[in-house]
């Protein structure tokens, strides 16, 4: 299972373009996290709607799931109303996969980390080995701890680096 942004597209420059038109300065990434979530929201929306193409494939992480022969899931906290970019942004890479879950609407306003915790549940009971690739620490944390079971591998992508937590 791997997340979408900041794994397996850099998505990072879309979010930061979107501050600048709406506050007028190009905010620091750790500082739109830290908005309230209909202010956080607003500025992923613009920045996914706007200057989606200003993402780029980690192209590290691609070639890597292009050598596997492991079903492939792909994970957004995303909705569907992102699914022809994202659609178009993997195909745009030449990576196949199986399937590709985005978060509902009635979970937009959670945390991901809660969401992907529930996910990550959900499909544990089906396969009896697990990869998940993430970029963000708290939501590899948050995981473990709820899912502590060893058939579960948790990997911190960072750029080009894939690290095992």
């Amino acid at each position: 299972m791997v997340d979408f942004d900041n794994t397996l597209f850099f998505t990072d420059e879309c979010t930061i373009m979107a501050s600048k038109s709406i506050y007028g300065r190009r905010m620091p990434v750790e500082e739109i996290r830290s908005l309230p979530k209909p202010e956080k929201h607003r500025i992923y929306r613009l920045g996914f709607e706007k200057y989606h193409s200003k993402s780029r494939p980690n192209t590290f992480i691609i070639r890597k799931l292009k050598k596997s022969d492991a079903e492939l899931i792909l994970l957004t906290a995303r909705t569907k109303e992102d699914s022809k970019t994202i659609m178009s942004l993997i195909a745009s890479s030449g990576l196949e996969f199986d399937r590709l879950i985005f978060r509902p609407k009635k979970y937009l306003f959670g945390h991901d980390e809660e969401w992907k915790l529930g996910v990550l549940s959900k499909i544990s009971k089906k396969y009896d080995d697990i990869e998940f690739y993430e970029d963000k620490i708290e939501n590899i944390m948050h995981a473990k701890s709820g899912l502590p079971d060893q058939k579960i591998k948790y990997f911190r992508v960072s750029g080009a680096s894939i690290n095992r937590v």
